[in-house]
């Protein structure tokens, strides 16, 4: 996949900033609400639960629906109209943020699974009541989850741009990563040429079928080795690779270190977590 054009913080990038408020707003019926401009180093971020909204963006009102995800930073404006019969909902956090013009996360994502929305919006409601509740451990739970949302919709929005036979593609090679890949076929099953099948990942995704592939079978190879007992040899079947070594030299090219290496280390993490 290409770059996001939106790189995401890493952790350190809002380390000091502070969560003040969390409420699970809903509007009333007949009415819009009054939007809030967000001042500088606040940001204010909507999360959807229900109901239909509008927000003011680059000169024009755009539709809010459950499961969106609008993050405000400073200039921006809240939610600033309403479904008069189905009044929005939505989770919002309020941030104060130790950058003047906020994290610099993009505004509009949407998170997929509205169960997974619900169950957060009740999760971190009860934890911002308990007043016992540490607060730094609640702002970093509620951004790494605001961001890893906004990251995934980011992948699926990417992969939503790549043509549909194209995308048809990736999710035999996701499937079926452990047989040979067979790129005659595929390329025949998206009405293409081999030429150019191999142009448009280069295109679309700068890179090549059996790279896909590749990366594919070592993302399932590393799962399996810290989540299983199974020895090198089995893994390296199981993926797809010819043999052990195969296994190993793909490892040390990609990860920089041997399945050996990677599972004693990740073994070490969680001891040490223990202690």
């Amino acid at each position: 996949m290409k770059k996001s054009a939106h790189p995401l913080p890493l952790h350190s990038a809002w380390r000091g900033a502070k969560l003040e408020r969390l409420v699970h707003y809903f509007q009333r019926h007949g009415i819009h609400p009054i939007p809030v401009q967000i001042p500088p180093y606040y940001e204010r971020v909507e999360l959807m639960t229900g109901g239909r909204g509008w927000v003011w963006h680059d000169g024009s009102w755009q539709e809010v629906l459950p499961g969106h995800l609008v993050w405000n930073k400073p200039g921006d404006q809240t939610i600033g109209r309403s479904d008069f019969e189905n009044p929005y909902r939505c989770l919002a956090v309020t941030l104060v943020s130790p950058r003047r013009a906020g994290l610099g996360l993009p505004r509009f994502s949407q998170v997929l699974s509205l169960e997974e929305v619900a169950n957060f919006t009740t999760e971190v409601m009860k934890l911002f009541q308990d007043e016992t509740f540490d607060r730094e451990v609640l702002r970093d739970f509620v951004l790494a989850r605001l961001l890893v949302w906004v990251r995934l919709y980011q992948q699926y929005a990417q992969r939503m741009e790549v043509p549909s036979p194209l995308r048809g593609a990736l999710e035999w090679i996701e499937k079926n990563y452990a047989q040979p890949c067979p790129i005659r076929q595929l390329a025949r099953q998206a009405g293409w040429s081999v030429a150019h099948f191999h142009e448009m990942f280069r295109r679309h995704l700068e890179t090549t079928p059996h790279q896909v592939l590749a990366r594919c079978r070592l993302r399932v190879a590393r799962e399996s080795l810290v989540s299983t007992s199974h020895p090198v040899k089995r893994i390296a079947a199981e993926c797809g690779f010819a043999d052990g070594s195969a296994l190993i030299h793909a490892f040390k090219a990609g990860v920089g270190i041997t399945p050996s290496a990677y599972r004693k280390r990740y073994m070490k993490l969680v001891l040490d977590e223990k202690k």
